[in-house]
């Protein structure tokens, strides 16, 4: 075989940080990508200290809202930045300028406009009139044209059927790269004296069941059955740690808190920067999330041994590679009954070291290794595609000249 040869990639993200699940997914296969080729990272910011080789290069920020404004900006600044001197352009970003591009989130055209007609038809309607609606719709026609030079890679099967159910793309056009997660050396074991200190600090005591909730849209993340449910299980032995910022709706949530009579019950932990200290204080982790491409976080719960429960493939992508009794996988998420459930079912200590056991082993499966190497892989797919459509242009070139010299 070949050797792999050594590629020099641009990457445009806007943020190159490890907090959030995308940006952590774009830094994870980086810093892979950096060891076999010569990165440079184009981005408004970043915060990174390992020792992989990555040059970040700054792209301007002229603004910070509205949204569709900074985007166009940051997508006008990148195809300057990077007309020339790279191997292959990858994007975690809706902008017009790439070879590869990862997607980690539903089409706006999915989002933006209803399915019934004439819901559909107000929707163009107020399209006309909206520079956000425009500029969103613009960026993702670009993003999604049929270029057979250009792979986009999916996290999820998922987020790849959304993205053919709005645009006529084929399946040759498509990788699937799912969420990665490091089981060892990254999970973080803590001692039976720091867990339960750290309990204390929340009122938790040593024999209580602690589930934990991370994520910050709330709404999005199934927060309101979760709570709905939670107020249905035996309080003396349940603790519910929320850890995320809830942006403005945490006010709501506090109050339906106080309204189920959860008080007593219920931590509010806020943005918490070492998540992974915390996994290992809890007995599970639930997410009925109810619109996900490929969260990491349950990943990262399985990895450090909780029993974890999550919707089911219909609404999270994760979900598509986990069978029933790796997690508890939740049939309809939106349901307090089946969460519920899902939480009684694991006050069997029993029970819940097998889902824990069984969710570690596959997951350790799942690694940032994989995602790279997909990723590296499409990378030359691209190249390969480029030389054969030049070897084309070439023929098609050479065909034309020989027809006009024989008339």
């Amino acid at each position: 075989m070949d050797p792999i040869p050594r590629l020099k990639i641009a990457v445009l993200i806007k943020r190159f940080l490890r907090t959030g699940g995308a940006e952590k997914y774009a830094m994870e296969v980086v810093r892979r990508l950096a060891m076999s080729h010569e990165a440079h990272v184009f981005a408004h910011e970043w915060a990174f200290d390992g020792p992989e080789p990555i040059t970040f290069h700054k792209i301007p920020r002229v603004c910070r809202k509205p949204a569709w404004l900074n985007q166009l900006v940051f997508s006008y600044f990148c195809r300057k930045a990077v007309s020339r001197g790279f191997d292959v352009v990858h994007s975690f970003e809706k902008i017009s300028t790439f070879d590869v591009m990862t997607v980690q989130s539903p089409c706006f055209k999915s989002t933006g406009l209803a399915e019934q007609p004439w819901k559909r038809m107000l929707g163009w309607i107020a399209l006309a009139f909206s520079p956000r609606k425009l500029a969103w719709m613009w960026l993702e026609r670009e993003q999604f044209a049929d270029d057979p030079a250009r792979i986009v890679i999916a996290v999820s099967e998922q987020v790849k059927r959304n993205v053919q159910a709005q645009y006529p793309l084929p399946d040759e056009r498509f990788r699937l790269a799912y969420t990665g997660v490091e089981v060892s050396p990254a999970t973080v074991v803590v001692s039976r004296r720091e867990r339960d200190k750290l309990r204390s600090r929340w009122g938790i005591g040593v024999n209580d069941l602690v589930v934990l909730f991370v994520g910050t849209e709330f709404k999005r993340k199934g927060l309101d059955a979760l709570l709905q449910g939670f107020g249905k299980v035996p309080r003396a032995r349940f603790k519910l740690l929320i850890a995320g910022g809830g942006g403005e709706r945490i006010e709501y949530y506090k109050k339906l808190v106080e309204k189920l009579e959860l008080d007593s019950e219920v931590r509010f932990l806020g943005l918490v920067d070492d998540i992974d200290r915390i996994y290992p204080i809890a007995d599970m982790y639930v997410l009925p999330t109810l619109a996900d491409p490929c969260p990491l976080a349950p990943l990262e719960a399985m990895a450090a041994g909780v029993a974890t429960v999550m919707s089911s493939s219909a609404y999270n992508g994760s979900a598509e590679l986990i069978r029933q009794g790796e997690a508890v996988i939740l049939s309809n998420p939106h349901d307090p009954e089946e969460i519920a459930a899902a939480l009684l079912k694991l006050m069997n200590s029993h029970i819940r070291q097998q889902v824990a056991e069984k969710g570690q082993q596959l997951v350790r499966q799942l690694t940032w290794d994989k995602t790279a190497a997909v990723t590296a892989a499409a990378y030359q797919d691209v190249i390969q595609l480029r030389n054969l459509n030049r070897q084309v242009a070439g023929t098609v070139t050479g065909a034309c000249g020989r027809s006009a010299t024989i008339q």
